[in-house]
């Protein structure tokens, strides 16, 4: 009894200590694809760390990140969960046919109130030459494919709370745009973006906005790639949950000129093809974010400068935008810190559209430079 009792301790302690050592003497993992994010490295001790009273949870982020087989297990409890049909998993829900939802997020007043008097300020400075569009959650859009026992009552309140706050501002309602389109998918299964059919219905309601006509999707070459998996499944995980076709819109646009400013990076496409063989396949739109894109193209519909204050939602609207406009500026205030108000001075910009998801507005910072 006693020897047993010993064996399993020894056993236990084995088990302990496997991670300790794999930890030691494996190279440790420095970025995670799936998550998108750098994972924590081995601490380096000092004097200071020791003091500050943080190093028992420097510890734990460290093993956390670089337990072996990490994903291996964390997919397991994902699978296990979603079997036991627990109603969430990580603040995603699973509902029909494969889609993920988010939980909704409390905004912090401050941030969210100042963001509006933000916009308001910017939109009285420019008047006529503004439009503003706010992609709502997935979840306020395909409620026939929510779980039972989620009702989005808090983003639903807030998409209507923005709404109302920038009333006279001319803002595009696009959960009215989106809701009950059934043609395409207009989200993505497994990611917060919005798909580019979804992009180009808000293009649609932007154009008709602004009294222009449109370009017509149908002169489009349509394809698609396998297995997508978003930002939703890297918090969902698991191996039971199936990828996703990623479909995209494309046109051959011989004299567009698409720069990455900061990155001195030149190209005849809004799409950098490349990323379809990553997991990120959405930053195959622009590359990704980056302070400042132009996209020049002399054979576009209307021969005026645009500029594009946006985050990632903005990304699939863009093979659009290049089509229509001789001149689009993408900029991403949470990248660019020079003077807003001297770039528009300089550039002399015909129109302006500000393109976000709505968290943006409710947690991003960024936004207080509108106020030049």
């Amino acid at each position: 009894m006693l020897r047993s009792k010993g064996v399993m301790e020894k056993g236990l302690l084995l088990l302990l200590c496997v991670p300790l050592f794999t930890n030691i003497f494996l190279e440790n993992k420095v970025f995670s694809a799936l998550e998108n994010r750098v994972l924590t490295q081995k601490i380096p001790l000092s004097s200071e760390l020791l003091s500050s009273g943080v190093l028992s949870e420097r510890v734990e982020a460290f093993v956390q990140d670089q337990f072996p087989f990490r994903d291996f297990f964390i997919n397991i409890k994902s699978d296990g969960e979603t079997l036991l049909q627990k109603g969430e998993n990580n603040g995603v829900y699973l509902g029909r046919d494969g889609y993920l939802f988010i939980k909704g997020t409390v905004y912090e007043e401050k941030i969210l109130q100042e963001n509006l008097e933000a916009i308001k300020l910017f939109e009285e400075s420019l008047r006529d030459k503004l439009s503003i569009l706010l992609v709502p959650p997935s979840s306020l859009v395909l409620q026939d494919m929510l779980p039972t026992y989620y009702v989005p009552v808090l983003q639903k309140d807030q998409y209507d709370h923005v709404l109302s706050a920038l009333k006279d501002t001319g803002m595009i309602n696009l959960e009215e745009v989106l809701t009950g389109e059934d043609q395409q998918p207009t989200y993505f299964k497994t990611d917060h973006h919005w798909t580019q059919w979804g992009a180009y219905l808000g293009y649609e309601a932007l154009m008709h906005s602004m009294g222009k006509e449109p370009v017509d999707i149908k002169d489009y070459v349509v394809d698609k790639v396998e297995d997508f998996k978003g930002s939703f499944y890297a918090k969902y995980r698991g191996h039971l949950l199936a990828g996703e076709p990623f479909v995209y819109y494309e046109k051959h646009l011989a004299q567009l000129k698409v720069e990455l400013v900061s990155e001195n990076i030149l190209q005849g496409s809004v799409f950098f093809k490349e990323h379809f063989k990553e997991r990120d396949k959405y930053a195959a739109y622009l590359n990704g974010n980056f302070p400042l894109i132009t996209l020049k193209n002399p054979e576009a519909l209307y021969k005026e400068k645009v500029l594009v204050l946006k985050d990632s939602q903005a990304n699939a609207m863009a093979p659009f935008l290049a089509d229509t406009f001789q001149e689009v500026h993408y900029m991403d205030l949470r990248y660019y810190n020079l003077s807003l108000k001297a770039y528009m001075e300089e550039e002399g910009f015909d129109q302006v559209i500000l393109l976000y998801g709505l968290d943006s507005v409710g947690e991003e910072s960024s936004l207080g430079k509108l106020k030049y």
